[in-house]
């Protein structure tokens, strides 16, 4: 995407994920922040003199422009800028943009090449589109949380944001394929994605197991009735061991490693009934795996797991994961020195081409922006600005620089 130039106007997450995947496609992304405060995930934790962890995370590399979309000088600026520009992204509530005059519709009439992309929590049409929603509500809402947590207990969302995650991947899919469309017709598309319809989309076999059979998939913690063992299995040194036998050989070749003939003969087949039965029975397979489980180290049952092709691993936390051998040798753990953060860990981009990352290279630093950094470059260089046409913005309270 290199020579797409993108006007960022979200905030948060999952929209400033959609342009930050956007960049590391190779677009410059250019992040249109209101003035004073910006993008407010700037004052969001984790702090290290005055400066956040959690915005730098999602925005660097990224420009900053801070223009007052509520005047007419700086709502004049941004429509020049959306003039030379081939993306917007936005994830306001719906009818924010349109009430400042700049809505879809404006942008494209002016530029008819203008991919414009947004994220809503539950998009621009339908019965719930003008309620506001953050990621716990649309994993409430798409189904998520009816299936997460333990059988009795109540439903939970996810540890991070992952319908977030997930919308800005979407988005960036979506303005990638209109991308692609624009080089053959010349006319860009809006590209829309509800945070809702995100979730729903990846429930899995449960979305057709409710419709096939009228019943919901109950929460199920760790287990899952496709195998047996199946779960999260704690080992003599205080560890977790997650383990999936997911057909009859893996169950039989695990019993069998047990000593367990018995168990291996009866719920070792293969096909529908074998599958059924294992799955009637998960919760007394699961207890047997588990107390020989408890008899052995972390690193003694991966090993055996292995040995015997079955998925397994540890539960391992994310401090653990910024040392990760895996993760170090695929380059997705890279270092980062960061004027105020310090020397700091980041995630890199998993996408790989021929082996190499689209994200940050070796010996990269990319930083995120001071809000408002770049607007003198950005106005000079796109909009052919003088520094005195820049300075009368400032002046009139239209752009902050």
């Amino acid at each position: 995407m290199a020579g797409t130039r993108v006007l960022d106007l979200t905030w948060v997450y999952s929209g400033p994920y959609c342009t930050l995947l956007l960049q590391d496609f190779g677009a410059e992304v250019i992040k249109i922040e209101g003035p004073g405060l910006g993008d407010h995930a700037r004052t969001f934790p984790p702090f290290r003199n005055g400066c956040s962890g959690y915005f730098y995370s999602l925005n660097r590399g990224k420009k900053s422009v801070a223009l007052n979309l509520k005047s007419e000088a700086g709502k004049a600026t941004f429509l020049s800028l959306v003039s030379r520009s081939d993306i917007v992204v936005e994830n306001f509530v719906p009818g924010v943009m349109d009430r400042m005059g700049v809505g879809c519709e404006v942008l494209r009439a002016l530029n008819p090449r203008l991919i414009y992309g947004s994220i809503h929590g539950f998009g621009t049409f339908g019965p719930y589109a003008n309620r506001p929603a953050v990621d716990p509500v649309a994993q409430a809402m798409g189904g998520l949380m009816s299936q997460s947590g333990f059988s009795g207990g109540p439903p939970l969302k996810t540890g991070p944001a992952v319908t977030d995650a997930l919308s800005g991947i979407y988005l960036a899919l979506g303005i990638v394929g209109a991308a692609l469309e624009r080089e053959r017709t010349g006319v860009g598309k809006r590209v829309e994605v509800g945070m809702m319809d995100a979730v729903f989309s990846v429930l899995e076999e449960s979305v057709t197991r409710a419709s096939m059979t009228g019943d919901a998939l109950p929460r199920r913690g760790n287990t899952d009735p496709l195998g047996a063992p199946w779960d999260a299995f704690e080992t003599r040194d205080g560890r977790w061991v997650m383990m999936c036998a997911t057909s009859g050989a893996n169950c039989a070749a695990v019993y069998r490693a047990m000593g367990r003939e018995d168990l291996a003969l009866a719920y070792g087949g293969e096909g529908e009934d074998a599958s059924v039965k294992r799955a009637a029975d998960l919760a007394f397979l699961n207890a047997v795996f588990a107390s020989w489980a408890k008899e052995r180290t972390a690193d003694e049952l991966t090993e055996t797991l292995t040995g015997l092709h079955v998925p397994c691993g540890v539960a391992k936390d994310v401090a653990e994961l910024l040392d990760d051998p895996q993760l170090t040798v695929r380059n997705m753990v890279v270092d980062i020195d960061h004027p105020r953060l310090g020397r700091i860990k980041t995630y890199n981009n998993p996408v790989l081409y021929d082996g190499v990352s689209l994200g940050i290279g070796t010996d990269e630093n990319p930083l995120e922006p001071e809000l408002g950094a770049d607007g003198r470059v950005v106005l000079r260089e796109v909009l052919g600005l003088s520094d005195e046409d820049i300075d009368a913005l400032g002046k009139r309270g239209a752009l902050w620089i």
